[in-house]
């Protein structure tokens, strides 16, 4: 469901706030998606006939440093769709849920394209001698693994989505405190979903660099789950090592009925690079809240927490590994192979 906001009157804030800029750094981005279908389906007054889709997706950038102490961001992002439902796009625009009124629907009913704009970045920084503040639609990462993040609660990558160039953001307040050389504290509350209440989240992050080893702890309320957990990422001989744990205490009932009150999730990678233009990456996985039985995944992809994101595999151990090629600066190939 699309939530249309006052785009206009962001405009004109983003237009007045730049006007007195001391240092501005602007961008973009073009990309663009050619979906086919091969196979057919079954005729249905339900079901599109076209056997392709286009989505097309267009973002301007901006960081302006409206004061020493003071930096805004802003990515406003215009996404084109060819007809609006087609599975496969999916693969493209799996968007994370927002709080905030920052999209709008520019063809609202119509059944040939849809046109979205949208803010996945607004934000205000604010530096301090002891901590810093960011305050809006910012991107939010932890954690140190690839293929099955299990950290990543804030704004988790649709299970669906391949294009992850840009992390969503999320509607939250982020405080960061640094506590030595390369170590922190990060507090954030957010909200996560159109629903303060279901949907809020308050964590607490504890970044620590111990020479080769750098640690982390997590702690919080997500969804209102109560999740804790750990990342660790350290190097051997060249080859770089990295994992991550949580526990969750489900706060969803629907959870009981599926027996999954309380769980473990795991994942633990390696990278090395063989050559100076070939690289490795394995990744292995144990997924708690998964199934032992195909015969029962179609009942947790209905959860929830997998439509979020939160969880993206509906087995329980996988097992994965990518190589890439830069055949040139300005192109790089790369392979991956998932199992379960």
């Amino acid at each position: 469901m699309r939530i249309k906001g006052p785009i206009w009157l962001l405009c004109c804030l983003l237009l007045v706030g730049t006007a007195a800029a001391q240092d501005l750094k602007w961008g973009g981005s073009v990309r663009y998606y050619q979906f086919f279908r091969l196979e057919g389906l079954p005729e249905s007054p339900f079901i599109d006939d076209r056997r392709d889709s286009e989505f097309g997706s267009f973002r301007f950038t901006l960081e302006s440093r409206l004061h020493p102490r003071l930096k805004f961001e802003a990515h406003a992002v215009a996404d084109f769709l060819s007809p609006p439902i087609f599975l496969s796009s999916s693969l493209a625009t799996g968007q994370s849920r927002t709080f905030l009124p920052l999209e709008h629907d520019f063809t609202g009913t119509s059944a040939d394209y849809d046109l979205v704009g949208r803010f996945d970045r607004l934000s205000l920084q604010m530096d301090f001698d002891s901590f810093r503040i960011v305050a809006g639609r910012q991107a939010v990462t932890w954690g140190v693994t690839y293929f099955w993040p299990v950290m990543d609660l804030f704004s988790p990558f649709a299970p669906q989505r391949v294009d992850r160039d840009y992390k969503e953001g999320v509607d939250a307040v982020r405080v960061t405190v640094p506590v030595g050389a390369y170590s922190e504290v990060q507090v954030i509350a957010a909200a996560l979903g159109s629903s303060a209440s279901d949907d809020g989240a308050a964590a607490a992050l504890a970044r620590l660099h111990l020479g080769p080893l750098d640690l982390g702890l997590m702690g919080g309320k997500f969804h209102r789950d109560t999740v804790a957990g750990a990342f660790f990422t350290t190097g051997f001989q060249g080859t770089a090592y990295r994992g991550e744990f949580t526990w969750t205490l489900s706060g969803d009932p629907r959870d009981r009925l599926i027996d999954r009150r309380t769980f473990f999730r795991a994942s633990f990678g390696l990278d090395r690079q063989l050559t100076p233009d070939l690289g490795l990456t394995l990744e292995f996985s144990y997924n708690g809240f998964g199934a032992g039985s195909p015969s029962q995944y179609a009942l947790l992809a209905l959860s929830d927490r997998v439509q979020r994101g939160e969880v993206n595999a509906l087995g329980t151990y996988y097992a994965g590994t990518a190589l890439t090629w830069q055949l040139h600066p300005l192109w790089t190939l790369s392979h991956a192979v998932l199992v379960n």
